[in-house]
């Protein structure tokens, strides 16, 4: 292409050049004549002027010795004028005709000067004046006679040369109008052959580019020629090429990730790896595209390695064959150093000979050990792969080994705590056995304790009452029995209302009016105990829940804080939301709870009030916010008072039968 453009620029400048030297060539030819049609016409001034004073001369000479007559001077004047001119015509280029006649012109005019200077000078008498004047005038017109004549041919020369000078300028005017459309017309010629040279082979090249940024990777352009632009094509079509088997081995990486994705996600998603066993080496085989995949694991029965599972044409000689004792497989693996084992070559194998066997005719071999810090867990072996075994198709056994080998491991550890787990669950079986045993112990020496004592009372008023005599006496012995009677069947009741769960009755409740009654309610036991109550409360959306059995609740709080104040105090009353909770906060500044004893006080029966309560208090509250779907949080130190903070869901509780 480039040198077509070298020629195709080279044409249009000769093309121009020969343009300007024919244009040239005319201006010069034109200019030439114009310049001979212009000396002529100045050899016409000339001859004017010589005739003008020819015609004065001889005026003058007819005017001799009238009172018309010049001066000497004038005419001697007008002679030498008549001279100049005629040496100016001998001084210009003329054809030999012409400039013969000029010489005799020039004799006549000298004859005619030497006639006049004759005349001028003569003092003879007049009939000789008279006739030298006569002689002057003679050649003065023999003179004139021969300048018209030269007048008639120069006047001839000056048409036909003006006539030739425009015709000239017609031509050259023709012949420039022809050169220059005939430029035109060859440079539009050139440069629509130059466009579509080149805009031909850019739009193939454009075209090409558009479809491989479609996607079509590997698409050529059919456009071939001898120019640059066909080695352009030329290259775009190996650049397509090699783009293709870019493409195409990206994506083989992409799909050989992509299995390796999934094979590995397998492994992590089955804790029995024997049940994976098959469909990896399925999948390893599919991946690196060989025939044949062998998994080998250590059989701590038999102590070999041998194959667990395979995918391709295995024989059973081959999986014979790969039966080894632990002894070998430690030597093949320091051989190796544990990197992978690559055999392109089976006829040279002799470092690795256990691992290729010769009847089995194998094109090659590849094998990637499974291995932990602590052992070798067995390999995985491909063969017979269509080409060469590469680096990258042992980096991607090496991560399969290298997952599978950590999978392995999972799974054993996940054998292990599945046994672990399964003797904890049996031990806290038994330890929950011990506790419920030791509860029920508890409970039953509390309720023997707490049902002792007004027995005690009542039989022992009973065999008062029966030795007594006294109306009244006895009357009083009755009474205190009835009253130990009533207290045993409250603590019957409220044993059987802490094991029987009742229902809720749930209705749209106000928590900050819940609290704001409770604490009018329980206002004497306060004065009483001299505890100072402020309460703070917020703006709290309202819940669902038992009225009743919240107000049980907060009541149980707050005489719990006064009873831990014997000596007065303070207990400050807080509502606030947290998140999708609403808190009610009960702070007291009692003797708190110490460490040791924190954790038990929900626990039935418990109490660190000693002969005061029955220690179910806290249990049932805690037990009714449990089906409120909430719970009572409990931050206390010893000698520096105690927070109870029962937290309530914004969202209703579902109902409980």
């Amino acid at each position: 292409m480039k040198k077509r453009l070298i020629y195709s620029l080279a044409s249009l400048f000769l093309l121009f050049t020969l343009g300007s030297g024919l244009s040239m060539l005319y201006t010069y030819r034109i200019s030439h004549d114009l310049e001979s049609v212009i000396n002529l016409h100045r050899i016409e001034i000339v001859r004017q002027s010589f005739v003008i004073n020819i015609q004065n001369v001889q005026s003058n000479l007819y005017a001799t010795g009238t009172v018309f007559g010049k001066e000497l001077d004038t005419i001697v004047d007008n002679v030498s004028a008549m001279d100049d001119s005629i040496q100016n015509c001998l001084n210009c280029h003329h054809n030999p005709e012409m400039t013969e006649r000029l010489n005799n012109v020039h004799n006549v005019v000298e004859q005619y000067k030497d006639a006049i200077s004759y005349l001028v000078t003569s003092t003879a008498n007049e009939a000789r004046i008279e006739r030298l004047k006569m002689v002057a005038v003679g050649i003065g017109d023999s003179l004139l006679a021969k300048t018209q004549e030269m007048a008639t041919i120069a006047d001839k020369t000056l048409r036909n040369r003006t006539i030739e000078a425009v015709k000239a300028i017609k031509k050259s005017r023709v012949i420039l109008v022809i050169t220059l459309a005939v430029s035109l017309v060859l440079a539009l010629g050139i440069a629509a052959t130059l466009t579509r040279q080149i805009t031909a082979p850019v739009y193939e090249l454009v075209n090409a580019a558009r479809m491989i940024a479609s996607g079509k990777v590997g698409y050529k352009t059919g456009y071939t020629d001898n120019t640059e632009f066909g080695e352009v094509a030329n290259s775009f079509n190996a650049m397509s090429t090699a783009l293709q088997a870019e493409h195409d081995k990206t994506e083989h990486y992409i799909e050989q990730l992509s299995g390796l994705y999934k094979v590995t996600l397998s492994f992590y998603d089955i804790f029995e790896m024997e049940q994976a066993f098959q469909e990896i080496c399925t999948n390893i085989s599919d991946i690196l595209k060989v025939k044949q995949t062998i998994l080998l694991l250590f059989d701590e029965k038999q102590k070999i390695y041998t194959p667990f599972a395979s995918a391709g044409q295995t024989s059973a000689g081959l999986r014979t064959a790969m039966q080894m004792p632990l002894e070998k497989v430690v030597d093949l693996y320091q051989k190796s150093e544990g990197r992978p084992v690559i055999i392109n070559d089976t006829g040279q194998a002799e470092l690795f000979r256990a691992l290729v066997p010769e009847e089995e005719h194998e094109q090659n071999m590849m094998l990637a050990w499974l291995n932990t810090k602590e052992k070798i867990l067995g390999a995985i072996r491909v063969s017979d792969k269509n080409g060469y075994f590469t680096d990258e198709d042992s980096k991607i056994l090496i991560i399969l080994a290298n997952h599978m080998a950590v999978a392995m491991e999972n799974a054993d550890l996940y054998r292990n705590l599945q046994n672990n787990m399964a003797e904890l669950r049996e031990t806290q079986e038994q330890l929950i056995q011990s506790a419920k045993l030791a509860a029920i112990g508890e409970l039953a020496s509390n309720v023997a304790h707490e049902i002792n004592n007004p027995l005690t009372s009542i039989i022992g008023f009973a065999e008062l009452s029966k030795e007594d005599d006294d109306i009244e006496s006895i009357r009083m012995s009755l009474d205190i029995i009835e009253k130990e009677s009533l207290r045993a069947r409250d603590i019957v009741k409220q044993l059987l209302g802490f094991a029987r769960k009742k229902p809720l009755h749930l209705t749209e409740v106000d928590i900050n009016a819940v609290v704001k009654e409770v604490v009018v309610f329980s206002s004497s036991q306060t004065r009483m105990g001299k505890v100072r109550v402020t309460e703070e409360y917020s703006s709290i959306p309202t819940t669902t829940g038992d009225i009743d059995q919240l107000k049980q609740v907060f009541l149980n709080i707050i005489t719990n804080a006064i009873h831990a104040m014997p000596d007065g105090g303070g207990l400050a009353i807080r509502t606030f939301t947290m998140g999708e909770y609403i808190l009610i906060s009960f702070s007291d500044t009692g003797q708190g709870i110490s460490r040791e004893v924190r954790h038990r006080i929900f626990e039935p029966f418990f109490s660190t009030k000693k002969e005061k309560g029955t220690g179910l208090g806290l249990s049932i509250s805690y037990r009714i916010i449990q089906d409120h779907l909430g719970r009572i949080d409990v931050e206390s130190e010893s000698g520096k008072g105690t927070t109870f903070t029962v937290r309530l869901p914004q969202k209703p509780p579902a109902k409980t039968a």
